[in-house]
């Protein structure tokens, strides 16, 4: 699996930078998705509820 896409310059011949690999999305949106998470549980676990009706 290549990290980025390369491509031939028409000016030089030399090596142009494209883009990066659709290949990895699914590797990065889970990622996102267990961050979301974790803090999601994080945030619950240490709030302090207090119990303002009376």
């Amino acid at each position: 699996m290549q990290l980025f896409r390369y491509s031939t310059s028409i000016y030089g011949g030399s090596d142009v930078l494209i883009g990066a690999s659709w290949d990895l999305l699914p590797w990065f949106v889970l990622a996102g998705a267990v961050v979301i998470v974790l803090h999601a549980v994080f945030k619950a676990a240490t709030s302090r509820r207090t119990d303002r009706i009376k």
